[in-house]
This record gives structure tokens, sequence and C-alpha cells, in this order.
């Protein structure tokens, strides 16, 4: 038989089966479409060994007049301003105080950790202080003790760090009368879904609550926890003294004052939720929590307190302890967390108050993960947590300074305290902040658009004399994200699109509703090339070209019919014009954060998918490659991509198959025994991997039956398979390997079923 050549149509396609998707391309991972052909995508490194706390949501690149090159680097717990490969700390300043005498208590003998107090000092787990003027504390040195330091856990008046050093005696305070610097509070990590019942995580434990450290390190499954100290992790026993019925608003007991004051108790299989004791009565009763089911239970029955602790991001429950081991009832990774292996002096705190997934929580609304809006007025730059205080950061005074607020500019006037977004409007040079507060106002108008005079940064109150001012947006709730472009700026809300265009005195600002009935999944989820806009929605891919325009998409129900919208917020946008592509990272159903990537060349109209962790990404621009952040064994690092044909120094697994192909409709079995590959393979020792996988009936999983390696001197390959159909892969898992892929042929010939 003649050889045949395999030819398939650019771009993955998975809007069908794989056997209606014939002559097409089906799966991909770490490839792009360049000119119809698929090839490998390019690597990436670390751009240095320094890495960052906390995750990156956000990076921004700009050139100083002096020639230098800066990125800001906004994560859930710092600021940063990259220059020279070198990260320099610029986070915002909440507050400074000076400490009353000797606020330092260490922890046990040998540990590190330092209780501080402070009364009012209004910081959160995870938020960083800085201490300058601290004296050694029982063997914590001065310069262990004056340096950043990230605060663990709190309460009202008390927080506690965890220094390099280690305490001599245990249980000593000291430290002289420090002054303490306050970094802005940090952000969340996940997002927390609406407000109110059943929202996850409010907040956590009650400001009283008991705090210790495992005492050896422990696994994912172990049910023995053993504690430092458990003296103050409770345990209670009793039984009830009535009837309890599917409806009853109270349990008494026979003796309740070895009971907290709240907390969750376990009354045969069904634990029930208490918010108030009183004597031997448990009153505010949320039934069937934790997945159990309400049943009546009758006077006498045993009833046992359910204690729960947090250690990292795990709650665990148990219902006894002995000595210092939580040993009894323990059951891990509930109410939405997940089990983990924790470390040796990991903290375990008690966390009998948190109102979790399915709990009362009032009205109260949940804060969203940290993500920043940043851009530049000249050299200097702007920026602010979403739905928080806009920043700036002035050139002048170096990067040990850190960014201050507009409202404390010099010559300040009604600039906005709380922003979802700022930017500069363009060429015309106004600084506009979108979903701000009024002016005069404090509080925060998710609709409300405002904009400072020309060429004066900091004056926003509106004269006859100036170009100050204000609109609000007339449709949706609020506002999701805003994009500038060449000629407008582009707004979203949570249903409809707007053009914001420079008009010039009186009104400085024209806006127009561009369509209703649309939105966008998140205030990153979008690209700008040239005056062309790309952005993910909640179920399609859209593009502006001065009017809205919808993306054909071959893999769209692949994206959204396996996406986590939960974590959407995370989801991000980011162009490489190396290659006329737009990624879109998102979350699977089954992931917490971004493992995915759809691309398109907006060029050639393909489209190919992967996976790829990426929290944050920018274009090449002053610098020759993009780069995106993301983390290796969960430290965080920024990487230059496109610069080597590498991750990060070890193989891609890269890799694109086929649809099914077949004889005659698949009315004979086809019978495969030569390859003649056309391919281009770069790179030292580089080969790539022929696989072909058969099956006899589309239904049936596919079986792979042959393979080849391939290298640049391979003229052909003898396999030997057969199927009713049949897919091909090319494959790569090699270091250094690039590859290009032409026109594959077969010797192929029709086959009996035998």
């Amino acid at each position: 038989m003649p050889l045949t050549k395999v030819a398939f149509t650019p771009g993955v396609n998975k809007e069908a089966t794989s056997y209606a998707s014939e002559n097409g391309w089906f799966d991909s991972n770490l490839i792009r479409f360049r000119k119809g052909r698929p090839e490998k995508m390019g690597g990436w490194t670390k751009l240095s060994s320094a890495t960052i706390e906390g995750t990156a949501r956000s990076l921004h690149i700009w050139s100083a007049l002096d020639g230098s090159n800066y990125m800001g680097v906004g994560t859930d717990s710092k600021f940063y301003i990259e220059e020279g490969a070198s990260y320099n700390d610029v986070t915002p300043v909440r507050k400074s105080v000076t400490l009353s005498s000797n606020p330092f208590t260490t922890g046990s003998a040998g540990s590190g950790v330092v209780t501080v107090t402070d009364p009012g000092h209004g910081a959160v787990s995870g938020d960083f202080v800085t201490f300058s003027g601290a004296t050694i504390t029982d063997g914590i040195t001065a310069a262990q003790l004056n340096t950043d330091l990230q605060i663990t856990f709190v309460d009202a008046n008390t927080y506690t760090i965890a220094t390099a050093g280690s305490c001599s005696s245990g249980s000593q305070t000291g430290g002289g009368t420090p002054l303490a610097t306050y970094q802005i509070n940090s952000g969340l990590t996940v997002s927390v879904a609406g407000i109110g019942f059943g929202a996850g995580f409010f907040g956590g434990p009650t400001a009283t609550f008991s705090q210790t450290t495992l005492n050896g390190l422990i696994s994912d499954s172990a049910t023995s926890i053993i504690l430092t100290s458990a003296t103050d992790f409770e345990t209670a026993a009793s039984t009830i003294a009535a009837n309890v019925t599917l409806t009853s608003p109270s349990l008494s007991l026979a003796s309740a004052s070895a009971f907290p004051d709240k907390g969750t108790v376990l009354l045969g299989s069904e634990k029930i939720l208490y918010g108030t004791k009183s004597g031997n009565l448990l009153t505010d009763l949320t039934r069937e929590v934790d997945g159990t089911t309400a049943a009546t239970h009758t006077s006498g029955a045993a009833i046992t307190f359910v204690g729960l602790i947090q250690i990292e991001d795990e709650l665990i429950q148990y219902t006894g302890k002995t000595s210092h081991t939580l040993d009894a009832g323990v059951v891990r990774g509930v109410r939405g967390t997940t089990a983990a292996a924790h470390s040796d002096t990991t903290i375990v705190k008690e966390a009998n108050d948190f109102i979790t997934w399915g709990g009362a929580a009032g009205t109260t609304s949940v804060t969203q993960l940290r993500l920043w809006a940043q851009d530049n007025w000249g050299e200097d730059l702007i920026f602010c947590p979403v739905d928080s205080t806009p920043y700036y950061w002035d050139k002048t005074l170096g990067l040990g300074a850190r960014a201050t607020s507009f409202a404390d500019q010099s010559g300040a006037s009604d600039a906005p305290t709380i922003t979802h977004q700022i930017m500069v409007s363009g060429a015309d040079r106004h600084i506009v902040a979108l979903g701000c507060n009024p002016i005069n106002e404090t509080g925060q108008d998710l609709l409300m658009v405002r904009w400072s005079d020309q060429e004066s940064p900091f004056d926003w109150t509106p004269t006859a004399t100036n170009t100050a001012g204000s609109q609000r947006i007339s449709t949706g709730s609020e506002i999701i994200a805003a994009q500038k472009t060449r000629q407008e700026i582009l707004i979203w809300t949570d249903t409809s699109l707007y053009t914001m265009r420079f008009t010039g005195p009186p009104f400085t600002f024209g806006f127009a509703l561009v369509a209703n009935n649309t939105s966008i999944i998140s205030p990153n989820a979008v690209a700008t090339i040239g005056d062309r806009v790309f952005w993910m929605a909640r179920e399609n891919f859209y593009a502006y070209t001065g009017r809205i325009e919808v993306v054909p998409c071959t893999v769209l129900r692949y994206v959204f019919d396996d996406i986590n919208l939960a974590q959407s917020r995370k989801f991000f946008a980011g162009s490489n014009r190396m290659f006329d592509e737009i990624f879109f990272f998102y979350a699977s159903s089954s992931a917490t954060e971004i493992d995915r990537y759809v691309k398109y060349n907006y060029t050639e109209n393909t489209w190919d998918i992967g996976t790829l962790s990426r929290t944050a990404w920018v274009d090449f621009g002053i610098h020759e490659n993009p780069r995106g952040a993301g983390s290796i064994s969960s430290v965080e690092y920024i990487f230059n991509h496109e610069n080597t044909e590498n991750d990060d120094g070890s193989a891609m697994d890269s890799f694109i198959e086929s649809a099914d192909f077949d004889l005659g409709d698949g009315n004979e079995f086809l019978f495969v025994n030569k390859i003649i590959p056309d391919i281009v393979v770069t790179g030292t020792d580089a080969q790539v991997g022929y696989v072909i996988k058969t099956r006899p009936f589309p239904g049936d999983s596919l079986v792979t039956e042959a393979s080849a390696t391939v290298t640049a001197t391979t003229t052909q390959a003898d396999v030997r398979c057969r199927g009713r159909s049949a897919t091909l892969r090319i494959e790569s898992s090699k270091t250094d390997t690039a590859w290009t892929l032409g026109d594959t042929r077969l010797n192929v010939r029709a086959d009996g079923r035998r």
C-alpha cells in the first residue's frame, strides 16, 4: 500500500468526541500552533533565586527616566518593586506605635515564638510587623527581634511572632520599649464566596482561644495528635436530662459545667452546634452539622463535647485526650478543609468558635482574596489592593521608601480613600478611580467613577477651573473590571459593558453603554492587543473591536464543564505577543488554585490547552521575555518565559494528540506498520516519541498499540498496530528538546477483523 499522509486541521477541538472530531487535534499540553503547525512551547527559568512572600496576583512593568527597569509585584501579603532581579518591599504602613515597656513574652525554652502585647493592635493573622529599638529578651537577640516578622495568630490585645532565635529559659518578659511598625493587613489567598449563611471561614477563632504547638510531626492520616500542652484544650462529657425531638430548641444536660460557652456536641451520631450555655442548658442550636442527620434522643443518652483545632489550613475534630495527646474521636480535614501533613512545632489553635461552611454566620460581608491594580504616573507607581486604599510610590524617594496613600500626599484634596481599581486614563493624564467612595463620603460606591484634575494626581475636588469630576455607572450593581485601550477605557459591571472616552471640557469624559447582559469572570480576566480586547466571561470568550464579538472557541465545553467558579477571582488573562497568543489561566473543578490554561492564537484563530500553574503574568516589553508568577514546592518565584526548552531546568511534558482517524469511515480495520516522520527536533540528545493508539469501536478506550522514538536523524520507524480507528500522539519529556511537527506519513492498509 502507498504511504498515507496524515494531515490534521490546526488547533485543538474538543467540542465533540474524539471520533467525531476526525482529522483534527483533540488534546495537548505545552504546545502552540505557528503557521498551522504544532510545536513545543518555550520553557521558563526563575528570574532569580530570590523569593517573594505570598502568592503574586499582579505584575506590572515600566521604565524610569534614568533607564532603570521596574516591575511591581502584588501578593496577598506584600507589595514589591523588582529591579535587577531583587525584590524591594514597599508594602504600605498601616500604623506605627511605641509599645509599653517589656511587651515581649517568650514561649517554652528553646522556642523562637514570642507573644507581643499591644492592646488594639488591629493586626490579623498573616500580617507583618517590623520592630526597632527592641532589646535582647530571654536569649533572643535584638537583631532577631528588630526585623520584618510575620504575625502567626492574634487576639484583641496580643499576637505571636516566630523569630529566628531560641529562648533560654521560657516564659520571660522583656524587650524594652520598641517601636512597632505594622504593614497593611494581609489579604486572603482563596476566595470565600458570598455573604451570610454557608459562606466559609469568616474570621477564625474568637479573641480568646488556646494555643500550643505540635510535639512531633503528623501525617495526613494520623489520628493521634501529640501536643506540647493539651491542658487548655476542652473535653467534656455528660448525659441529656430530657428527651430531644427533631425540633427541640435546647439541650438540657445533667451537668454542663465542663462544657465551653459555645461549640459542638456529639449526641448519638448527630453533631449539634450550640451558641449559648446557661447553667445546664445549651441553646442557639444548629442541628445536623458536619454532614450528620438530625434524630430524636432519649433522656439519659450520652453527650460529648467535640473539640475543634486548627493546624495551618486544616480543621481537626476530637472528642477526648490522654494527657497531652488528642486520641479519641479524631476526624481529619473537617468542614471543607483538607487533611495534610504538619511539621513538628507547628502552631495548633483551639478553633471551637470557627464559623465555617454551614454555619449561621449572619450577614457580614466576606473579604475576597487579595488582588491588585497597578499603573504608572510617569516613572512613579500608583496601585491599590482591590476594594481598598489607593497608594503612590515616588521613584525619587528610592527603592527603600514605602508607598503612601493618596490622601497622605502633599496637597491632596478629596482623594479617594477606597477604590476597586485605579489607573491613568492615557494621553490626557487623569488618574481614574473605579468603584470608589464619592466625594465627601467614606463609604464605597461600587458603581462610582471619579477622576483627578488633569496633570494633578492628588487634586480630586471638582471646580470650575479644573477637570476633576465623577460619574456613576447606571447599570449593574458593581464594577468588576476596567481595561485601558489606545482610545478608551472599557468598564465591565456585573451586567454590562461601558466605554469611557476623553471628550474634554466641560464634562471631561463621556460614558456610553456598549451592551447589557454581558460581564467578565474576574477583574483580571482581560488582555489587550492594540485596540483589540479579549476577555473571559462565565460562559464564553469575547472580543471588543468597537463592538462585542463572541470568539469562536473549539475547547469551550472542555473549559466550562470543568471549572471551579468559586475561585473565579483568581482567573486571569495574559498576552504573549511573541507568538500572537492570549492565555486564559483558570482552576479546574477539583482545584482551588490555578492549574490550567487555555490559549488562543488571535492571528490564526486556533486554540490549545494545557496544565500550568501561574498566578500572574506580564508580557514582554522592557524585558526580552514574558514573565509569570508561580511556585516550586510552595515557595513563590517569578519566572522568565520563552527563554529555554525546560521547566526551570527540568523536562517539560509536552504533547499533542490527534482525534481518531480511520479507513473508509471505519468500515474496515486499519493496519499500520511504518511511520515516516516529518519533524524538526533540536537540542542536545533531543528526541520525541510517536505513539499510535487504537480502538475497535468509538465507545471503547484507547489502547497504546505502537510507539517509536524519533531523533533529528530518524528517517523511518517500524511499528505494528491495528484497529478500526487510531490516534497519533507526539510527545516529549526530554530536557533541552524543541520540536516542530510537519506532515507525518504512515504505511496504512486495510486489515481484517480477526
